[in-house]
């Protein structure tokens, strides 16, 4: 006779553990899900949920040589939801290290942007990209050191969900290194380059993964992505008016080269130019289906010559002087 499969035992193996800082909870907070730590290889559960963290939960964890913590999740969506909820007191918790900082909150923008991605029509996901932001500006406010260590989780194989990251990232340290302070401008600017590219949602798959050259009616296509991108977020009337702005613009070129209205110099919103070189900085810097990733010191010298007309030179040395410890 065959054993019985037990319902409970069947649901547990849905779930796995995964990893959350040690110095999340303080004194007299309630923990929301048991917590475990490993040992020797096995997961030990440590507190239950609906108890008090006490005073003495973090000493007895130092005494074991604990450095994390585990919760039960059903998929690594519901993990980076659970930090996501969190991401104030851990970007403002001393004990956890500047690295960890970097790789949670990392992990977990790019969670968001995929969801934003995947269902761009859901304010609510735009909403959470919005304190995304937020909380990047407050890292990244923080100390100069905190911009490398986030850029050091860069991939260089681009994806749509980490160059949103890495381009909000650039914005908003390069608008910190030219001197803007008004935090709404700066919001804006890191909201824009999270949301400049949704567009491309309603761009044919296959023109924006093609390895070759495009086709005169494919690229009419695909410069149309600011225009979409725009037309999708000014419908849902969710981030700043200043937001939707810049992500029409990214394209525009100060020479009237760029696109989708052939905007000159003083035309285009100075953000809007912040966002255009990050964009493309990253893009060439990232392994895309159709070219070879530059490296960083050819991607600067290939904007101060080759595209020395199309974004501003002030700007690139000003850039320049961001990524330099």
């Amino acid at each position: 006779m065959g054993g019985r499969v037990d319902a409970r035992e069947t649901q547990e193996a849905l779930f796995k553990f995964y990893k959350i800082p040690v110095g999340l909870y303080h004194p007299g907070d309630l923990i929301e899900e048991d917590l475990y730590f490993l040992y020797q290889g096995n997961y030990l559960l440590y507190r239950l949920k609906n108890l008090s963290w006490k005073s003495e939960d973090r000493s007895k964890l130092e005494d074991f040589g604990v450095q994390d913590l585990y919760i039960k999740c059903s998929s690594d969506r519901s993990h980076h939801y659970f930090l996501e909820t969190h991401l104030n007191r851990i970007l403002d918790e001393p004990d956890i290290s500047i690295k960890d900082k970097a790789n949670i909150l990392y992990s977990t923008a790019v969670s968001v942007v995929k969801e934003v991605f995947d269902k761009p029509d859901q304010p609510e996901n735009l909403r959470r990209s919005m304190a995304t932001v937020k909380h990047s500006i407050d890292y990244l406010s923080r100390d100069k050191e905190h911009f490398f260590e986030l850029m050091s989780l860069a991939r260089s194989d681009f994806s749509e969900y980490t160059h949103a990251i890495h381009v909000s990232a650039y914005a908003i340290t390069l608008a910190k290194q030219v001197g803007i302070k008004t935090f709404n401008h700066i919001s804006a600017l890191g909201i824009a380059a999270i949301l400049h590219d949704i567009g491309k949602m309603k761009v044919d798959p296959k023109i924006v993964a093609k390895s070759g050259s495009l086709t005169n009616e494919e690229r009419r296509e695909m410069e149309k992505h600011p225009q979409y991108s725009y037309e999708l977020v000014h419908r849902l009337g969710t981030i700043p008016e200043l937001s939707e702005t810049i992500i029409l613009q990214h394209h525009e070129r100060p020479d009237g080269a760029g696109y989708p209205k052939g905007l000159v110099e003083n035309e285009i919103h100075a953000l809007s130019k912040i966002i255009s070189l990050c964009d493309c900085f990253d893009s060439m810097t990232s392994e895309r289906s159709y070219q070879k990733s530059l490296t960083p010191l050819q991607a600067i010298e290939c904007l101060r010559t080759e595209y020395q007309n199309q974004y501003d030179q002030n700007l690139i040395v000003e850039f320049i002087r961001m990524l330099k410890r």
